[in-house]
């Protein structure tokens, strides 16, 4: 049976991040004066990446649990507790989120490759391990954490199997840093047991890939030792004083993006580059460019919108800091109302309208995938079956993507669209 090693409980959203973490090495393996750039700066983290912390959550507690992903639909994820007591019936607070069926999903798809792995004979299966890097020698390379690692040993083949949560930029396998950091320094461990193979599989349901969601790359054993020069190499350069700042794709999940003059100098050229025609501060005419036209916009509009975001969210911390830029303050948002005691408050509604309980409370049938847990079953595809005559699947609308993306082209009526309109 497979031997599993658990980290110890305690919530993802507090585990320490090195100065150099192999989650960031694809901006400073290019960049390394982004190293120097972020010192100092309150990195916030942003609503997609705590969402992605309670996937990871989800996932741990299931792969170590045995359970399935949608036994807790339904239910809240608290990042900032300990596993152990993260789940909650209740929501509230910036920081909780709720398992729906996406999630559940998702995470499921992950759960059940690793578990195929897991499965083989003689794995010795380690989920959110610490990989230790510090033997390479450079300061700030402490190491990171792994989602999961699987060693068989009787056919001396080594596996990671990377989660991710994200839907806006697809992950490769391939050639992919933070996996080669880990996998030198998981490799290490059984470096003396023999390694015929090496694979780095990303595990990402929610970003269409023309590869599909579960992607591999397999690694030669002489390259990746060979990688500890490399990785040595580029950690020291962003020790540089004057280490180089590089502008590119790598920029989205920079602290310093907002105040980076080379990030700035790119995204005001790509502006340029797109809106040259026009008179500054006039916005284009949409609906007079060709697809051409709106293609090329489309394929750089995401760098300045992100730059734009990252430039509002530091002028944010400035501003909580007391340092307010000019013609610019801070207000509370608009008050919603809430009730003080939902407990409380039933019972006076009740006892002083003399209001019924169906005027009060709404009641309404659970989803498919939140009934499915309740069903008899071994696993979640025999009981989908179980209810597959009374469900079906209907998209919520279209949504713009690349040729690469995987799903098919919807062929829209553009009568029925906009036959209103005359």
């Amino acid at each position: 049976s497979a031997e599993r090693r658990v980290m110890a409980d305690i919530a993802h959203s507090t585990r320490s991040h090195a100065r150099l973490a192999p989650s960031a090495a694809h901006r400073w393996w290019v960049c390394p004066g982004s190293i120097r750039m972020s010192e100092g700066i309150d990195e916030k983290s942003s609503r997609y990446a705590d969402e992605g912390t309670a996937a990871h959550t989800l996932a741990q507690h299931c792969f170590d649990k045995g359970f399935d992903a949608d036994r807790f639909i339904g239910r809240y994820i608290d990042i900032d507790k300990p596993i152990s007591d993260c789940f909650s019936s209740k929501a509230g607070g910036d920081r909780v989120f709720l398992v729906d069926e996406d999630m559940a999903d998702s995470v499921q798809e992950y759960l059940d490759y690793a578990r195929r792995v897991a499965s083989k004979e003689g794995a010795e299966v380690k989920t959110e391990s610490y990989v230790n890097l510090r033997w390479i020698g450079v300061a700030g390379l402490d190491g990171g954490t792994t989602d999961l690692s699987c060693y068989i040993q009787p056919l001396n083949e080594l596996e990671l199997i990377d989660y991710k949560h994200g839907r806006g930029v697809a992950v490769e396998p391939q050639d992919n840093k933070q996996l080669l950091c880990y996998a030198l320094g998981v490799a290490r461990r059984y470096s003396n047991q023999g390694l015929a193979q090496v694979r780095l599989t990303v595990v990402q349901p929610r970003c269409p890939h023309p590869q599909g969601s579960i992607r591999t790359w397999e690694v030669d054993v002489l390259d990746l030792f060979d990688f500890e020069d490399e990785i040595r190499e580029r950690a020291l350069a962003t020790r540089d004083p004057d280490a180089p700042l590089v502008a590119g794709e790598h920029c989205k999940f920079c602290p310093a993006a907002a105040i980076c003059e080379v990030r700035r100098e790119q995204v005001l050229e790509l502006a340029q580059a797109e809106f040259s025609a026009l008179d500054e501060m006039q916005l284009p005419t949409v609906t007079t460019m060709d697809s051409a036209k709106l293609a090329q916009i489309l394929a750089h509009a995401s760098q300045i919108e992100d730059w734009i975001k990252r430039v509002k969210e530091h002028a944010y911390i400035e501003a909580t800091h007391g340092r307010c830029p000019p013609g610019w303050k801070l207000v509370a948002k608009r008050a919603t109302r809430k009730w003080r005691d939902e407990f409380q408050a039933r019972g006076f509604v009740q006892g002083k309208f003399n209001l019924d309980e169906a005027d009060i409370l709404e009641v309404k049938l659970r989803s498919p995938a939140q009934i499915e847990p309740l069903l008899p079953g071994k696993n979640k595809a025999e009981r989908a079956s179980l209810i597959a005559e009374i469900v079906v699947k209907e998209s919520s609308g279209t949504t713009l993507a690349l040729e690469a993306d995987k799903r098919p082209a919807v062929q829209v009526d553009a009568g029925a669209e906009f036959g209103a309109v005359e």
